[in-house]
């Protein structure tokens, strides 16, 4: 049994092992002096995905025009006001130079979708490696609106692309614009009220982790005293608050078999993210590559856990293999590694998939979880207690 604990990680940082943070990252960090929320999560990114009414076999929803193969960057949205949740999809090609167009498939409410651009003027949001697509009204008015993270070429010397701000304008009508203040390697993110001033802000993960800060108006300017890169390449991330304090912490994936570590940065009235306040994951050997999180209160004990979403990495085996780790909260920081509660939580064969869904999947009152591409077939059932057993 694995115990991780934010008191212990203090005294070995202090004790001088490879945990650390300089001076100068400490002194660069602000106090914004914030007040706690009731409900930190409310509007984030994480909480609408698990929220979804639908699940699709990505590779057979429909395309349009000029689009690519890439379907990692999905997003989950009414997009035409009918009630009924529709796909989006950022795509790409591996290695593209140049861009192609992203995807709109409209549910008939049938679970039937067709190939749509009408709602963005027949103009669609381009991209050339979109790894994730996020969901939150960004201009608080009472419609979603769309984040497209985009690492872009994905060689040397990795130049780098824009994020993407997709504004639904009214019902069904839908703008984007490139943020060109930032070209960089964007892997993932995430969205949430970090500084609790009632605006989404947004993470934004890759080479040079940095946030935006949202003026409330979808205004977004880049800060780069939010976080103090004790983690220097972060390639996924959510925004989630797991202790339930009122602030929103920071979980990020980092590539584990290059010597950095994923963690959870605890979130705190300075609406900052330092090296002084992280727990450090344990590490899963040669499944070192992080994709996604997921914190629910999986044995129903009023705190969340946390699922970790893995795949290769550590052994010449990068993004090849599968593998889930659960983490169960023992309180104050502190969680237990219990993936053996979980049967069947991957293997070295195992197609790896980027995206978790936590969600009661059979209605019987407690959380499930599954693969948010329904062409894997299988699902992870919860027997109230924490124990998943994985069937088809």
């Amino acid at each position: 049994m694995k115990y991780i604990n934010i008191k212990f990680f203090v005294i070995l940082t202090m004790a001088g092992f490879n945990i650390s943070c300089s001076d100068d990252e400490e002194s660069d960090t602000i106090d914004l002096s914030i007040s706690p929320s009731t409900n930190a999560n409310t509007g984030s990114s994480y909480t609408h995905a698990n929220h979804v009414d639908i699940q699709v076999s990505y590779f057979f929803v429909p395309s349009g025009d000029n689009t690519g193969d890439l379907r990692d960057a999905i997003a989950y949205i009414d997009a035409n006001g009918d009630g009924h949740t529709d796909v989006f999809m950022a795509t790409g090609e591996f290695q593209l130079q140049g861009e192609v167009n992203s995807i709109l498939a409209i549910n008939d409410g049938a679970g039937n979708f067709s190939s749509s651009t009408s709602e963005f003027g027949d103009n669609m949001p381009p991209a050339t490696h979109a790894r994730k697509s996020i969901v939150s009204d960004f201009n608080g008015d009472g419609l979603d609106d769309i984040f497209v993270f985009d690492h872009g070429f994905d060689s040397d010397p990795f130049p780098g692309s824009n994020p993407k701000l997709i504004i639904q304008n009214a019902v069904g009508s839908f703008s984007w614009s490139k943020l060109l203040d930032q070209t960089g390697f964007h892997h993932g993110g995430a969205s949430a009220d970090i500084d609790n001033d009632g605006d989404v802000d947004v993470f934004v993960g890759g080479n040079e982790p940095f946030f935006y800060v949202n003026d409330g108006n979808a205004n977004f300017e880049m800060v780069t005293d939010r976080f103090d890169r004790s983690i220097q390449k972060i390639f996924s991330a959510e925004l989630i608050d797991v202790d339930e304090d009122g602030f929103v912490d920071l979980l990020a994936g980092a590539h584990e078999h290059d010597g950095d570590e994923t963690s959870i940065y605890w979130g705190s009235s300075t609406g900052s993210y330092t090296n002084n306040l992280r727990t450090v994951v344990p590490a899963t050997s040669n499944y070192g590559t992080v994709l996604d999180f997921d914190a629910e209160d999986f044995d129903k004990d009023g705190d969340r856990d946390l699922l970790i979403n893995r795949t290769g990495g550590g052994n010449n085996n990068f993004y090849v293999g599968s593998r889930i780790q659960l983490l169960m909260n023992d309180g104050n920081r502190t969680f237990s590694d219990k993936t053996s509660q979980i049967d069947n939580p991957g293997s070295d064969t195992d197609d790896w998939f980027p995206w978790l869904r936590a969600q009661d999947a059979d209605s019987d009152g407690d959380i499930d979880f599954f693969p948010d591409d329904s062409a894997f077939g299988f699902k992870y059932l919860n027997d109230g207690s924490g124990n998943f057993t994985r069937t088809q």
